[in-house]
């Protein structure tokens, strides 16, 4: 086995380690929310933000709704254009999510001492900010 297949098999354990609920939502509906954050976006942005398909990201924003976590609402003047967007209760479940989060992530990386993972959180960073565009 080559480092690449390590890399790319270590990289998925790390996901099934994060897999999982925090607080009331999924994993998959606070990835959804996170791209809320900073007001309205529309269900195709999201699709493609998210890298799933449109009909997908409709049913967890059906979901998201019928719970009270998001909104839709028209974007502009074209009504066909519609947007999603956090409510105050999906505001406040997406917080506490986020916190139950990172007390996973602290677990993750409690075997790491300090110098690693400060290495490893500033090539993590490096890595995110290459695939951000994708």
């Amino acid at each position: 086995m080559d480092s690449h297949e390590e890399a790319a098999l270590a990289l998925m354990q790390l996901q099934d380690a994060l897999a999982g609920q925090y607080a009331s939502l999924s994993r998959h509906k606070m990835r959804l929310m996170v791209k809320l954050q900073n007001g309205p976006v529309s269900v195709s942005e999201l699709a493609e933000r998210l890298n799933i398909s449109s009909p997908a990201v409709s049913q967890m924003i059906d979901k998201l709704a019928n719970e009270g976590y998001v909104r839709r609402e028209s974007l502009g003047d074209d009504q066909r254009v519609v947007g999603v967007s956090l409510t105050e209760a999906g505001a406040a479940a997406l917080v506490e999510a986020l916190d139950a989060f990172r007390r996973r992530v602290d677990l993750i990386l409690a075997p790491l001492d300090k110098r690693e993972r400060d290495t490893f959180i500033t090539l993590l960073m490096k890595i995110a900010e290459v695939t951000r565009g994708e």
